[in-house]
C-alpha cells in the first residue's frame, strides 16, 4: 500500500512540474548595457584582420616636360629663359642651325649683376675657365661660356660644367625662331607663368631631351 502511494505521488509531481514547464510566461531578453563609448571595445584576432583597410601604394609623379615657343627676339627669349630657370632640372634650345654660325654655352640671366659675378668666382673655384659676365643689354647678368664651331664641342663643354653643378644652356648663333625645352623640378607647375609665357606652352615627352655627352 506504502509503495503504491509513493508512485502515485511521484506521478503527480512530474505532471505538475511538466505543467508548470509548458505554462510558463516566456523569459524577457536582458536588458541593454550601455557602453561608454571612450572604452574601446574588446576586438577578436580574427576581427582585426578583417577590418584592416587594404594596403594602396601610390606612386609619386614624375616631373612633366614641356616645350615654350616660338621666340623670335632676343629679350622674349631671354625673359622666358630666366622665367623657367627656378622650375627647370634640365633646360634646352632647339632652333635650326642653318646659318652656320657655330654655337655657344651660357648661363641665363641671374637676378642681378652682383649674383652673376658671385656664380662668376664659383666658376673660377671649380677650375672652369673661358667666361664672361654680361654687364648689360637684352642679356644682362648672364654669363658667357664659350663659343664652338659645332654642336658636339659645345655638348661637351655643357657636359663639362653640368659634371662641376653648373647648370648652362648650349645652342646654335643666328636669328631663326627659338624654343625652350624645359624638364621640371617635381612638384614644379607652370600654371603661374604669366600670359606672355603660358600661351607658348605645349607638352614634350620627356625621351625627347638629347643625352648630354660626357666631358672630354
Amino acid at each position: 500500500m506504502l509503495t503504491r502511494a509513493l508512485i502515485l505521488l511521484l506521478l503527480v509531481l512530474n505532471l505538475g512540474v511538466a505543467a508548470w514547464w509548458w505554462l510558463r510566461p516566456a523569459a524577457e531578453p536582458p536588458a541593454a548595457v550601455a557602453i561608454d563609448p571612450l572604452v574601446p571595445r574588446l576586438q577578436l584576432v580574427g576581427e582585426k584582420r578583417l577590418a584592416a583597410p587594404p594596403q594602396v601604394s601610390v606612386a609619386s609623379p614624375a616631373p612633366g616636360c614641356f616645350e615654350f615657343g616660338p621666340f623670335d627676339d632676343d629679350a622674349s627669349f631671354a625673359h622666358a629663359q630666366s622665367v623657367l630657370q627656378p622650375l627647370a632640372t634640365r633646360m634646352e634650345v632647339r632652333r635650326d642651325a642653318s646659318g652656320g654660325r657655330g654655337w655657344r654655352v651660357w648661363m641665363v640671366p641671374l637676378p642681378d649683376l652682383e649674383a652673376a659675378r658671385a656664380m662668376a668666382a664659383r666658376i673660377v673655384a671649380a677650375g672652369l675657365k673661358d667666361y664672361y659676365v654680361v654687364p648689360n643689354g637684352a642679356e644682362a647678368n648672364s654669363i658667357a661660356l664659350g663659343r664652338y664651331g659645332n654642336a658636339p664641342a659645345a655638348q661637351r663643354r655643357q657636359a663639362t660644367l653640368h659634371a662641376a653643378g653648373f647648370e648652362s644652356l648650349a645652342e646654335p648663333l643666328g636669328t631663326s625662331p627659338r624654343w625652350l625645352r624645359v624638364a621640371l623640378h617635381a612638384g614644379s607647375s607652370t600654371r603661374s607663368l604669366g600670359p606672355d609665357i603660358t600661351p607658348l606652352q605645349h607638352p614634350l615627352d620627356c625621351a625627347a631631351f638629347a643625352p648630354l655627352s660626357g666631358a672630354g
